[in-house]
């Protein structure tokens, strides 16, 4: 479903919901559309991919992605773990807690880690400025960001769900993709043109929130630290933005949306209601997992 339909669906849960402006109402539901998603694919994980992190000389800490919910593959002692590769072996260090690595007070670098926590960033990384080299126009809630003279891949690196300002319109959005080094699609709310034109002053900030952090500093650079996780979909906060998750599970992310929406005006139990919907599919889609999970490893036993 695309964002249209998806704001069709929240209203049809909510009866239409009044809220002062128009404007102001869409960024407001696609916000609580986000907010659903995350909720409902920290319970089913049913939604994963994966980042590489290259080590760097003497460094701790990496930056996971703005999409990163929670760590994906554990082993059968329920254990997660990444997959660390120094240009000729694997390797599979284990995560553990930041109180662990904390007391062990591990100060010298080591050549291959072997444990990981996963924990919030404590600092704020530097917003990404500029000037747009020109103009991009709103079509259907999207706009292109330009700047020819940026890198937005590699040195000033920018992602999808970074928060994007442009402080020429006023107007604040979110970061939807990553075209090239030079160029973005942004959507932009509660400005004069919610578009760039060129000469605009821009400011991104990155919404990483958290960080892998190694049980002691890396001792060599290049490494590739491989880590699974469940994501969040792709960000939709325009009209033809769009998840692929099948129709049944996009309406019970609206009606958990829904209740994020209307909880400050409407009744609990109005709020309930919706809530419910959304928690049932939640537990359905739980059960089918389980059960093909079980299908399937009924399916190897009997060598099919």
């Amino acid at each position: 479903m695309d964002g249209r339909e998806l704001t069709r669906a929240v209203l049809d849960f909510t009866d239409g919901y009044t809220a002062a402006g128009k404007e102001d109402k869409q960024r407001r539901i696609y916000e609580c559309l986000d907010a659903a998603a995350a909720i409902f694919l920290r319970e089913t994980r049913i939604l994963h991919t994966s980042a590489d992190l290259t080590t760097v000389e003497d460094q701790q800490d990496y930056d996971l992605p703005p999409d990163f919910i929670d760590l994906y593959m554990a082993d059968r002692a329920n254990r997660f773990f990444i997959r660390y590769y120094d240009g000729s072996n694997y390797s599979w260090p284990l995560c553990t807690s930041y109180e662990e690595i904390f007391r062990e007070n591990k100060t010298e670098s080591q050549s291959i880690p072997n444990r990981f926590c996963i924990r919030d960033k404590d600092d704020v990384e530097a917003a990404v400025t500029g000037n747009t080299s020109a103009a991009g126009a709103a079509s259907h809630g999207q706009c292109i960001l330009t700047d020819a003279t940026q890198t937005f891949t590699t040195t000033h690196r920018v992602q999808a769900r970074d928060i994007v300002h442009n402080e020429t319109d006023n107007s604040d959005g979110v970061v939807l993709s990553v075209t090239d080094a030079t160029h973005l699609v942004t959507a932009l709310f509660g400005g004069t043109n919610n578009a760039w034109t060129s000469g605009d002053v821009y400011r991104i900030q990155p919404a990483t929130e958290r960080e892998l952090y190694l049980d002691a500093p890396s001792e060599t650079a290049g490494h590739i630290l491989r880590v699974p996780y469940v994501c969040m979909p792709t960000p939709v906060y325009s009209d033809y933005g769009a998840w692929r998750f099948p129709p049944r599970v996009c309406r019970a992310i609206a009606s958990g949306a829904a209740a994020l929406l209307v909880l400050p005006e409407s009744s609990y139990d109005e709020s309930r209601v919706m809530q419910g919907l959304f928690l049932d599919e939640i537990r359905r889609l739980r059960a089918e997992r389980a059960q093909a999970i079980l299908d399937q490893g009924r399916s190897r036993r009997r060598g099919w």
